[in-house]
């Protein structure tokens, strides 16, 4: 019973290790880094993760706004080298654009804080084994999507 319950604190400690010791970078300065983390469902490979970036920003009641980035800025990279496995994004630019549009027949001028999400996105693979580390801005957000695969279709001519 001794050896059982000293085993078992032994792995334990070296899963809690290993889990603060990952490979992954520290943010760089005006950075953070947020994992994504889904939950366990079962046939993952039915199922994909939209992901999409946000900013809150004040605009009028009258204005619609869009946030652009540059894709080619977001990087795919992995905690193992030379494996494609545990894959980590870094936004090596914050360079965004935010355009604002005004509302046709509104007249209001009253400011409110609204959050805008990307135009692009990043469609990526489902999987629940372990989190997937975003390097973002600070005054970004991470936000996704759960897309679900239907069964093939036939098309019979």
């Amino acid at each position: 019973m001794k050896k059982i319950l000293t085993s078992s604190i032994l792995l334990l400690c070296v899963t809690i290790n290993a889990q603060n010791n990952t490979g992954y970078p520290e943010p760089q300065k005006g950075f953070k880094r947020v994992d994504l983390l889904l939950p366990y469902i079962e046939n993952q490979n039915d199922y994909k993760i939209e992901v999409k970036f946000g900013i809150i920003t004040s605009l009028t009641e009258c204005e619609e706004g869009s946030f652009n980035f540059k894709p080619d800025n977001l990087k795919k990279k992995y905690d193992l080298p030379k494996s494609n496995q545990f894959p980590y994004y870094v936004l090596e630019k914050s360079n965004s654009d935010i355009t604002f549009e005004k509302i046709s027949d509104c007249n209001s001028a009253a400011k409110i804080d609204k959050k805008i999400l990307s135009n692009q996105n990043l469609l990526i693979e489902y999987q629940s084994s372990y989190t997937v580390p975003f390097y973002i801005p600070e005054t970004w957000t991470l936000e996704y999507r759960i897309w679900a695969a239907s069964d093939y279709i036939s098309i019979d001519r």
